[in-house]
């Protein structure tokens, strides 16, 4: 599993807020639906059905950067507050990898000159749409669990 802490490993049931949070459930679902997003969006840019692929990218790579710094600041406020906490620090290496993948796949798709016929310009899109979707369901799970 992501949660790693000496609070979610504990056999008190007070304490284990990793296995209330579902972390492993949320890697795979978060999977799941990223490979089905990243096979949808890469099928309408292929087919030349997705219009405007550029301002998709950038919406996800604003996205992305707004998420990341909600994040923190989340963070920093449920200092005080255990359980938020805990389920910040169980649910936090997934939300992050959502985010800096997409940032960082977001960026090589806005660098690069997107053309229908490219592999390369589809495999950037298929990135991006995977860790997109990958972080909306991480966060998605971040917010159950910080509001069960």
């Amino acid at each position: 599993m992501l949660c790693s802490y000496d609070c979610c490993q504990s056999e008190n049931t007070e304490t284990r807020s990793c296995d209330r949070c579902m972390s492993g459930i949320m890697v795979l679902v978060s999977i799941i639906a990223g490979i089905v997003f990243a096979a949808i969006f890469v099928l309408l840019f292929v087919n030349s059905l997705l219009t405007a692929p550029f301002t998709g990218i950038l919406v996800s790579l604003i996205t992305a950067i707004v998420f990341m710094f909600i994040v923190l600041i989340a963070s920093y406020a449920s200092k005080n507050d255990a359980r938020l906490k805990n389920c910040i620090r169980c649910n936090a290496a997934g939300v992050f990898i959502g985010i800096l993948g997409t940032i960082a796949a977001g960026i090589l798709a806005v660098s690069v000159e997107l053309v229908v016929g490219s592999i390369l310009s589809a495999v950037l899109i298929g990135l991006t749409a995977f860790f997109f979707a990958y972080m909306l369901i991480s966060i998605l799970f971040s917010v159950i669990c910080m509001t069960d």
